[in-house]
């Protein structure tokens, strides 16, 4: 059954405001309420279940998590967060196969990288998994690693070993071989199998010497010392000091681990993992803070790789990491490891903009840009009132969209270069701030911008002080002076469309409204073009204030909001279309647009109330053209769908009457009398029955009728004058019978002058 719109939406909208406030409780109660209505929508859904997630209850996560996966079979995101929950509730074999199945849709896509990624998750949480190991040593074969498909094979070999199949084993170690033929190891394997020994994985490397506890003040004012860059130096940073205040608290690490619920719930170390004391964790960690302060990157990545593969699994391990796989250039690690922490609130800006930068030097712009929009939304969105955070997400969807849609390699690579421009170097919160400060200055009443637009304008800075000097003047009433300083910023930035909808706006105070509308019109093309619908339909609304009778520039307004699924304000807007058609006389055309309108109603939020708002102006139309069959059929369309319409009843009396249908004309008021006397509300029922009387007096049935129910109601006097007028209209028309049953429910009801209507019933009776 389909669920009321209205209250899901306000539910949505409920559940956000409590999401943002971080009320999980409500926002639980409002997500259920939402779906309730609409049982499988994917962001509410999906939404419950980080709800679910972020009050800890994640049995209830996982289930809202898994529905939304079978929604969307083929997205790897939706299987991304159920294995996320099977991972901190422990379900780590099940988590694998989460993984493994998330790791085939994206070798449906064709996007290799990513399904490696997700094969050796799925490794790391079962190592033993045969089917993540098979398809990574052939993934890393068509890739031509040979030396990392070689330790897959090998992998593979050791298990089945375990598992008692050795000739399947040895045959592993021969494909091991085949893809690395000096491989050492392979070599060691082989011979061990066919001499029946147990293989054994490589012994870790020797631990090197602890540093000193007196070195932690060193490397903690070492670190305090440096200046803050872009958001990967100051991440890289934070992590440093997390470790080193792990290094050195009176906790063990093992247990400080434990504590990060994000990254440890349901993670122990393996069977398989080194096994290593609390003073060794406590060494390998201290050397590999040394290491990475000091600029031993080999030393640095080997330890932290060391603690990872033992179990200790903490975000800033993995951040630190793959920063330094990033710097050796092994940008395939370093994108698995930054890819664990973007969802970490420490580092989820750092780990997009440092994943952002390895993509770009794979060459993977699309990928980059992905990631490197995200850094630009999330420092935003932080610079954003409440109320404008929905736009402005809006606003980065749909740039990503729009890069997408346009696949313009060239632009995304020089609107790259400028994010990273603006956001490295000391003082970019700062940048920032600023760039937020002129933006909300030159901003039209109402709307929000993006910093997205800074950086896709050349001279952004430059730019946006000419808006600023161009809306001071206007503000003077210099309308001229800032004409020229508007034109001056466009010979800058001619495809900044803000500076084209100032000009317009100076057209407007000059009362130059042909140009001005001129100009609306052609930065609309430009947003549809870029597929902004969303700041299009911004643009026809001003134009259509100034305009309000243009019906072509409000058909094209209609088209967009119906592109977009926003059918309520289409809706509005056709509403206003057809009264604009009417006012011009041009009936047929209204008629057209409300018959539109009635089609889309199909898809608004209450498609009811809409459909009888619709009807009601097409009846009424049709009423005044004299046309009652199509009058007629509206109104009993509206019948069906408001039964209580009091007002469509009466005007199905009026044109039953008109076009001779008698009997379905006091049929339609014999049930709103009923109705009406069923609720309880006589005043209304003799309202009604005295207007019809009025409209028709010589209407015998509605005589009867309404002296029937004045004498219901007590009112005899009413009664009898109803009946007398009655009874000498049948005298009239030779309906004989007819007047003595009248002037016997006369007698019936004893008026004072009984005797005369006796003498009168024998006289018609003679």
């Amino acid at each position: 059954m389909v669920g009321k719109r209205s209250v899901f939406e306000e539910a949505m909208k409920r559940a956000s405001n409590y999401a943002w406030d971080k009320q999980w409780s409500k926002a639980i109660v409002e997500y259920k309420r939402a779906l309730a209505e609409f049982p499988d929508d994917l962001t509410a859904l999906v939404s419950l279940g980080m709800a679910y997630l972020e009050s800890r209850q994640l049995e209830e996560a996982l289930s809202a998590y898994q529905k939304a996966s079978q929604l969307t079979p083929n997205d790897p995101l939706a299987w991304e967060r159920v294995a996320d929950v099977q991972e901190r509730l422990g379900r780590l074999d099940g988590a694998a196969e989460t993984y493994v199945a998330m790791a085939n849709i994206y070798v449906e896509r064709k996007e290799i990288g990513k399904a490696i990624e997700t094969w050796l998750r799925a490794t790391r949480l079962t190592p033993d998994h045969l089917v993540a190991h098979l398809s990574l040593a052939e993934a890393y074969a068509k890739q031509g690693k040979a030396r990392a498909a070689a330790g897959e094979h090998l992998a593979l070999a050791r298990i089945l070993q375990r598992r008692g199949q050795t000739g399947k084993a040895i045959q592993q170690c021969r494909l091991a071989l085949e893809r690395d033929p000096r491989n050492a190891q392979a070599h060691a394997t082989l011979e061990a199998l066919r001499a029946g020994k147990k293989v054994e994985k490589v012994k870790p490397t020797p631990i090197p010497a602890a540093i000193e506890i007196g070195e932690a003040t060193e490397i903690e004012e070492e670190i305090e010392e440096k200046e803050k860059g872009s958001p990967v130096d100051t991440g890289r940073q934070k992590a440093l000091m997390e470790l080193a205040e792990i290094l050195f608290e009176e906790h063990p690490v093992e247990e400080a681990v434990a504590d990060v619920t994000a990254f440890v719930e349901g993670r122990r170390a393996r069977e398989a993992a080194p096994k290593l004391t609390q003073g060794q964790i406590d060494t390998i960690l201290g050397q590999a803070i040394d290491s990475q302060t000091r600029g031993a990157i080999d030393k640095a990545i080997a330890n932290y790789s060391r603690l990872i593969k033992a179990g200790v699994d903490q975000p800033a391990i993995h951040f630190s990491l793959g920063l330094l796989f990033q710097e050796k250039m092994q940008l395939d690690e370093a994108i698995r490891e930054l890819s664990l922490t973007t969802r970490h609130p420490e580092y989820g800006l750092a780990s997009h903009f440092a994943l952002g930068e390895c993509y770009r030097a794979q060459g993977k712009i699309e990928d980059a840009l992905e990631h490197f929009i995200e850094v630009l939304k999330i420092i935003d969105l932080q610079t954003v009132q409440r109320y404008q955070a929905d736009d402005l997400i809006q606003l980065y969807d749909s740039l990503a969209e729009s890069y997408r849609v346009k696949g313009d390699r060239d632009k995304a690579i020089t609107f790259l270069d400028s994010l990273v421009d603006f956001l490295s170097g000391k003082g970019w919160q700062d940048k920032v701030m600023e760039a937020r400060r002129r933006l909300d200055s030159v901003a039209e009443e109402g709307a929000t911008r993006s910093l997205a637009e800074i950086l896709e304008v050349p001279g952004s800075e430059e730019v946006l002080a000419s808006m600023a000097m161009s809306q001071e003047y206007i503000k003077r009433n210099m309308l001229l002076t800032a004409i020229e300083e508007i034109y001056r910023a466009i010979e800058m930035a001619p495809t900044y469309l803000p500076l084209h909808l100032r000009l317009a706006e100076v057209f407007v105070r000059q009362e130059r409204h042909e140009e001005a509308i001129a100009k609306y019109m052609a930065v609309t093309e430009v947003y549809h073009m870029r597929g902004d619908d969303r700041q299009a339909i911004g643009v026809y609304k001003q134009v259509l204030k100034m305009s309000p009778m243009d019906v072509n520039v409000r058909a094209r307004m209609i088209d967009l909001l119906v592109n977009r699924g926003d059918i309520d304000q289409a809706l509005e807007q056709y509403m206003s279309l057809a009264d604009d058609y009417y006012q011009l006389a041009q009936i047929d055309e209204a008629l057209e647009k409300f018959n539109e309108a009635l089609h889309l109603a199909s898809r608004a939020s209450n498609e009811r109330t809409w459909k009888v708002q619709i009807l009601h102006k097409i009846g009424d139309i049709n009423m005044q053209r004299v046309d009652w069959r199509r009058a007629t059929a509206a109104y009993e369309a509206i019948k069906a769908l408001s039964p209580d319409d009091e007002q469509v009843r009466m005007h199905l009396f009026d044109l039953y009457q008109k076009q001779g249908q008698i009997h379905k004309a006091l049929a339609e008021l014999r049930e709103l009398v009923r109705y009406y006397e069923a609720k309880g509300q006589p005043q209304k029922t003799l309202s009604i029955l005295k207007d019809a009387v009025q409209l028709r007096p010589q209407e015998m049935s509605l005589r009867a009728l309404l002296a029937r129910v004045y004498a219901q109601q007590g009112m005899k006097g009413e009664a009898i004058a109803e009946l007398d007028a009655l009874g000498e209209m049948q005298l009239e028309a030779g309906l004989r019978d007819e007047a003595v049953q009248t002037v016997q429910q006369i007698i019936a009801l004893e008026p004072p002058n009984v005797e005369a209507y006796r003498q009168l019933l024998d006289h018609i009776r003679r």
